[in-house]
């Protein structure tokens, strides 16, 4: 791949938190950086060397939280230094370093990179960490116990270091360090890994690290959701090392019906009791339960060039591979105005995107969000994951052409909360052929020439099951279209914060969506509900006695193109809905079941009344009646058998298995009773 070298201008964000022992109250710190003050180096730190090349950059690629430090790669062979404020380590033996890290290689094993601390202001340097990285490293978490002699002075430094030939590098980032004093015992709740989005049971996750001084044997896992019942998992034989982190799964799983939770996790005991420090034994994580799962429909983002030959040789097998896939991605390459004199066809609106990349050479592959390698193996993988990971919303657009305006409406369906989204629509070029460059290629495919209404897109903050729409109308006069009938539109849903993509889409040129969103038929326990009228939109149903099952209700709709979405009542009485939503996705109906069960009056000759054996396999005995009436239901309330002047024996064995309620009418009297069929 071709590496752009050249330094790009941003906006950093960079803070110190340099703060007194007596003060602390995060672990036993001595020195805290996060980078998040807005400037560089930070207030107290010094840059020796290539003073130019540490920067910030809004961005989380060490694994911390933007921004982060950067060193960015510059033409030249030498050393630069990132070096902390002086610190007092007086009567200390030892210090632990921690902080994220990812180093972006270009090529070869040079330059190194690394951590070495000194005592006084010109004392030599001495090395603690060091690494010639012959590819990609990290992102990964450093700790790196110092024991040497610069512990104990009270003029101690560190310092993150470069050396060697600095071409060879692309960046390096660091993020969020501590230098502190561990605790005897230290156990962190360092992250909750359980998705933000569930669709049905779904385990609670996490990880737990040791930043202390003994083994962890044995931890006590907590998880709550808001002041409900508070699960515990306790985890024995465990050897957690200093510096070592540990994957759990605890033992009961996340069961909640559909909507937004707050999941509350947190180590309970370490080694049996308490650990040395609380403060961050437990962590938060906003957990969704979805009500709908779509297919997902992989979104792929290619940054590109006519003058970058890289670029032609991935585009020899990607090309072909999307033709191949055509059906089922989305697909949109933004030109880039380098390498060499630039791709013609490179607007500021691809240049704000890649900028929110933060892409860094040509050819660069997005895929839902994420870089990936620009490789087909790397593109194979990518998708077939991508097509068995559900979407929680859908997506459909139509756009149509008159001269140089195109009309494009667009419509999102969630089936959750979603926050801070953008919705971006691009509209491309599927082919064009006057943006050559020198790298060979003659043809570039899904070119972008417009970002609607902009590069920034539309911010929403999606509510579940509301649909929404939107319009957009845009003269693309002035653009880089050379066919105004070769254009097609992408729509991509995407979380503005995480760049993770929800859903995309092509919209569909002149299309009309159908508008039908009414069912054809409800089936309660799989019989159709008694008196279902499509356009009754509520309904009150009566359960036998004794019901304790909640229904399960299926809505089968008018139009097959329609989305139908269940949700479940939770509690008997209680109340399910459908929600129908036709193909347009914004015409909706909502169907409304109220479930009440039937109370029965006391009667004392029930307690006379058995029925043996039960559960039966339909074949069954009545004891305490004679020349009775016998009536038997489903679960829907539906008479499915009727006996006269029964003495007692009852052969149902052709019903099906399940729950039943026999009526007995004897002398005035109604006695109901349940029995399981068990075939």
């Amino acid at each position: 791949m071709l590496s752009l070298k050249q330094i790009s201008m941003k906006r950093f964000y960079i803070l110190l938190s340099l703060v007194s022992i007596s003060l602390l109250t995060f672990s036993q710190a001595v020195l805290v950086e996060d980078f998040s003050s807005g400037q560089m180096p930070p207030a107290g730190w010094s840059v020796d060397g290539y003073s130019s090349q540490w920067s910030t950059s809004d961005s989380d690629n060490a694994g911390g939280s933007a921004p982060e430090g950067m060193f960015t790669w510059v033409q030249e062979v030498g050393i630069s230094r990132l070096i902390s404020p002086t610190i007092d380590l007086s009567e200390k033996e030892f210090i632990t370093l921690r902080f994220p890290h990812y180093f972006d290689n270009y090529s070869g094993t040079d330059p190194k990179i690394g951590v070495a601390t000194r005592s006084g202001s010109k004392g030599p340097w001495n090395i603690v960490w060091e690494e010639a990285p012959g590819g990609d490293v990290g992102p990964e978490l450093k700790i790196i116990e110092i024991s040497n002699d610069d512990v104990g002075a009270n003029d101690f430094q560190f310092c993150f270091y470069v050396d060697g030939n600095m071409y060879n590098m692309d960046y390096w980032y660091i993020d969020d360090i501590n230098l502190y004093e561990p605790y005897e015992l230290d156990a962190e709740l360092s992250s909750i890994s359980t998705p933000s989005f569930v669709n049905g049971p779904t385990e609670v996750t996490g990880k737990v690290s040791n930043f202390s001084n003994n083994f962890i044997v044995s931890l006590e896992i907590n998880w709550q959701v808001g002041e409900g019942d508070v699960h515990s998992t306790s985890i024995t034989g465990l050897a957690i090392g200093t510096g070592e982190s540990y994957d759990f799964t605890c033992d009961q799983l996340f069961d909640f019906p559909i909507g937004a939770y707050d999941l509350h996790v947190w180590i309970a005991t370490v080694n049996g009791g308490d650990d040395d420090f609380l403060d961050n034994n437990s962590l938060t994580s906003p957990v969704s339960v979805v009500s709908y799962l779509d297919q997902r429909v992989p979104c792929f983002e290619e940054f590109t060039s006519s003058t970058c030959a890289p670029c032609a040789s991935y585009n020899t097998q990607f090309v072909p591979w999307v033709a191949n896939h055509a059906d089922d991605i989305t697909l949109v390459k933004y030109q880039m105005s380098w390498p060499g004199s630039g791709d013609p066809y490179y607007t500021e609106e691809g240049g704000d995107r890649r900028g929110y990349y933060g892409v860094s050479w040509v050819p660069w592959q997005v895929a839902d969000g994420k870089q990936i390698e620009t490789t087909i193996g790397a593109v194979n993988s990518f998708f077939d994951a991508a097509m068995v990971n559900p979407s929680f919303a859908s997506v459909v657009g139509t756009h149509s052409i008159n001269g140089t305006v195109i009309d494009i409406t667009t419509t999102v369906l969630p089936f959750a909360n979603f926050a801070n989204n953008r919705v971006h629509i691009v509209v491309f070029e599927n082919v064009t052929t006057q943006n050559t460059g020198n790298n060979g290629e003659t043809e570039f495919h899904h070119v972008m020439m417009k970002m609607v209404p902009d590069a920034d897109g539309t911010t929403v903050d999606f509510v579940d099951r509301e649909p929404f729409t939107m319009s957009h109308q845009v003269d693309l006069a002035g653009t880089n279209v050379e066919e105004f009938d070769d254009l097609g539109v992408a729509i991509i849903v995407q979380d503005f914060g995480s760049q993770s993509i929800h859903q995309s889409a092509y919209s569909v040129e002149d299309a009309v969506f159908a508008t039908e969103d009414r069912l054809n038929d409800v089936l309660l326990n799989g019989e159709t509900v008694s008196g279902f009228d499509s356009d009754i939109y509520e309904y009150n149903i009566e359960l036998p006695e004794g019901t304790t099952d909640i229904p399960l209700i299926e809505g089968i709709p008018m139009d097959d193109n329609a989305t139908v979405i269940v949700v479940p009542a939770t509690e008997l009485p209680g109340t399910t809905i459908i929600d129908v939503f036709a193909e347009d996705l914004a015409s909706h109906k909502r169907y409304v079941f109220n479930f009440t069960v039937q109370v029965g009056i006391d009667n004392p000759n029930a307690k006379e009344v058995s029925i043996y054996p039960n559960p039966s396999t339909g074949h069954f005995y009545i004891s305490g009646i004679e020349n009775a009436l016998v009536s038997i239901y489903n679960i829907t309330g539906k008479m499915v058998a009727e006996y006269k002047n029964s003495n007692g024996k009852i052969n149902a064995q052709d019903l099906s298995s399940g729950i039943y309620f026999i009526k007995i009418y004897s002398d005035q009297n109604i006695i109901t009773k349940r029995i399981t069929i068990n075939k």
